[in-house]
């Protein structure tokens, strides 16, 4: 029997989506890119998706699919973004569960807590809630139940493997230090460290109810090796480490899956080797994945854990509320005790949003609890909030109440994504993710007014008023809250923005988010602007004011968008403008010494038409535009991201276009223009007989199959 290895990528973001509009808005420290989802997409879950393996020459000879060969998690709310926005790579990950699932009879895939809650923290109506929309959520996507549940940090305690086990969760992983004894089948307990634990197989935890649940230790020390001790940077160092010294049974480790990719450039290269390492029976070593491993040796071992513990928190789950002292480093002499409150006033609110939930929901709903648990159809997409209300909401209830039946189920999905555990992970209060949870707990309390629940904002600001940012002595909770956190609510006057810059092809100003449908009208009475919330489908219509708004949140979307449309118009003037040029560029010296110097308004006009328009430029010209794009990287960048994007388009049609990009990739690299054409190269590859695109696989460094 060939020995059993286990790869386990653990990938999440902290939930993102605004909480009005369900859209990401546009986070400047993700630049080049619009938002930390999209940037960590290229960087890390797509290239893991198209994995490059090269040949003995250095080319290209494989894209390999690493989620069908290795165990993988991804977050609902990530998992939600990536169906929008990434769709190829999203598919991909889908594809790879089938294939591995056709492969080994179970699938790579394992569920999540739905927010990434540390779950020991949670009450257990949350703790409940959090398992079921998770499954909800996975069986929605992958078309099957999942047999095991990745929780946030690993954080576990007994009420927390309950709440799985009565889920038909079958197994979870935890950090071996979170094992506190085992004992063999009749025999009595011992108590293990990280060192003497045997990881090489699952264990069973005997819970309180009767039930029983089974758990993987991964082996730490590997583990720690790729997060902290660059093993990635060699895919036969990652091979020799994983299968070194191998003890039987099943060598397995847990990562942040974004590792290979984002934290390690080509860390999915390293993973490709031990990938086909592994399919060519090397060392006599076959991958598998942890459904797989125990249903073949069903765990007969037990084992007791350390509760209130985690992967991530050596003082146990502390991390989540105290000053620990855990944080990621960048400033240790700052203090944390800003967590304390922050916990504390969510804490005080969900308390708040569950007894008006109980109380006012049992007007609306047939079984209020049921809605709630079930709500996680609706979030999955697996069914529509109207038939979602007709089958939960008793009959006859007016329109208004439907509506405040919205709000409710809103309101506690909101007051659950604010205990998101990145929120607490690092060290600044004013930071992204503590900004987003109070963001979130913001839209709930409104909706706990609205719906006839009590005003507790004053409460919940005297309680987070303890907290204290390191960047500003006069920013204590009630501050951000007032400065940073509440005027993030939009209006529909600063939302109308958009929809009035960006009219739709019939001239109408409309604008659509997945949580708002907006449309302005002109009348005699002024501009007017009607909304839609699609999550609690309440109208609203207003008058908008003459002038713009004046708040900025909002206005960075429209700004991005408009500056990304005059950046093209403004290409397509110098692009005109450089054509008109064209015949006098020959010798062309407008009696200087230095001619080239007049040309440089034209030069993004004069590149774009060298790379698209056939040109044949004197060589001086050519210099000139060499230099040029080397004294401006801003501009460069934009180029070669235009470049790329028209180059990818033309690569879907290879049978038309193979000459013209052949020639537009190597009228690139004279240019100096660095573009990874990294999408092209997907394209390439997919096609069947690409022998007969030698000189643009050459180009591409893309090996040819053999004849």
């Amino acid at each position: 029997m060939p020995n059993a290895l286990c790869i386990h990528g653990h990938f999440y973001q902290p939930p993102r989506l605004d909480p009005w509009l369900e859209t990401v808005l546009p986070e400047g420290s993700a630049a080049p890119e619009h938002d930390w989802n999209a940037r960590i997409t290229r960087e890390c879950y797509a290239p893991l998706a198209w994995a490059r393996r090269l040949d003995g020459r250095g080319r290209i000879h494989e894209l390999v699919n690493c989620y069908a060969w290795m165990s993988f998690n991804f977050g609902p709310t990530l998992l939600r973004w990536m169906e929008l926005q990434a769709p190829q790579t999203y598919a991909r990950i889908l594809e790879g569960d089938r294939l591995s699932l056709a492969r080994l009879g179970y699938g790579n895939a394992l569920a999540q807590v739905y927010h990434h809650a540390i779950m020991p923290l949670a009450t257990d109506l949350d703790k409940d809630l959090e398992v079921a929309w998770a499954v909800q959520d996975f069986r929605t996507r992958f078309g099957r139940d999942p047999e095991g549940m990745w929780l946030a940090e690993t954080a576990v305690d007994l009420p927390t493997l309950s709440a799985l086990a009565r889920a038909g969760i079958r197994f979870t992983i935890l950090a071996p230090r979170q094992a506190k004894a085992v004992c063999a089948e009749g025999g009595e307990f011992r108590a293990v460290t990280e060192d003497s634990l045997d990881t090489t197989r699952p264990y069973l935890v005997r819970l309180p109810e009767g039930k029983s649940i089974s758990v993987y230790f991964y082996d730490g020390a590997v583990s720690r090796a790729v997060a902290f001790e660059r093993l990635l940077a060699s895919g036969e160092n990652f091979w020799t480490r994983l299968t070194g010294s191998l003890p039987g049974g099943l060598r397995h480790i847990a990562t942040d899956g974004e590792s290979y990719g984002h934290h390690f450039m080509f860390g999915e290269m390293a993973l490709a080797y031990v990938i086909e390492q592994a399919r060519q029976g090397r060392d006599g070593v076959a991958m598998t994945n942890y459904a797989t491993h125990l249903a073949a040796h069903p765990a007969t071992d037990e084992a007791l854990i350390h509760e209130n513990t985690s992967w991530s928190c050596v003082h146990g789950v502390e991390r989540w509320k105290t000053h620990c002292g855990c944080s990621d480093g960048g400033h240790p002499d700052w203090m944390q005790d800003w967590r304390r409150p922050l916990r504390r006033s969510l804490n005080y609110l969900k308390y708040y949003v569950d007894e008006h939930y109980a109380r006012r929901g049992a007007a609306f709903f047939g079984d209020a609890a049921s809605a709630l648990r079930e709500y996680g159809m609706v979030l999955a997409g697996a069914e529509s909030l109207d038939a979602f209300l007709d089958r939960h909401c008793t009959s006859g209830l007016a329109v208004s109440e439907r509506i405040d039946a919205c709000r409710l189920l809103l309101m506690q999905r909101l007051s659950l994504a604010a205990f998101a555990s990145c929120a607490w992970f690092f060290d600044e209060v004013t930071r992204i993710e503590p900004l987003n949870a109070l963001t979130s707990a913001r839209r709930a309390l409104d909706l706990l007014t609205a719906t006839g629940g009590p005003d507790v904002e004053a409460g919940f600001v005297r309680v987070l008023s303890e907290a204290q940012s390191n960047i500003r002595e006069d920013w204590d909770g009630e501050a951000i809250w007032k400065t940073l956190v509440t005027p993030r609510r939009p209006s529909l006057a600063e939302l109308s923005e958009y929809a009035v810059n960006f009219p739709d092809s019939s001239g109408r100003m409309k604008a659509q988010w997945p949580g708002l449908r907006l449309e302005v009208e002109d009348s005699a009475a002024g501009r007017r602007a009607k909304g839609f919330w699609t999550r609690t489908q309440e109208e609203e219509a207003v008058l908008l004011p003459a002038g713009p708004a004046h708040r900025s949140r909002f206005r960075t979307e429209v700004s991005c968008r408009l500056s990304q449309e005059m950046e093209r118009g403004l290409l397509a003037e110098s692009s005109r403008l450089a054509e008109i040029l064209d015949p006098l560029l020959a010798g062309f010296d407008e009696g200087q010494k230095v001619p080239q110097e007049r040309l440089a308004m034209l030069a993004p006009g004069l590149v774009w038409n060298w790379l698209f328009g056939g040109r044949a430029y004197p060589a001086d010209v050519l210099a000139f535009l060499n230099v040029w794009l080397s004294a401006n990287k801003d501009m460069r960048n934009l180029l070669e991201g235009l470049a790329e994007e028209r180059g990818t388009d033309m690569a879907r049609d290879l049978t038309a276009n193979s000459h013209a990009l052949t020639e537009l990739i190597a009228r690139t690299r004279r240019l100096g223009m660095s573009i990874y054409w990294w999408e092209v190269q997907n394209l390439v590859m997919a096609e069947p007989k690409r022998c007969v695109h030698e000189e643009l696989c050459l180009l591409l460094n893309l090996s040819l199959p053999e004849a």
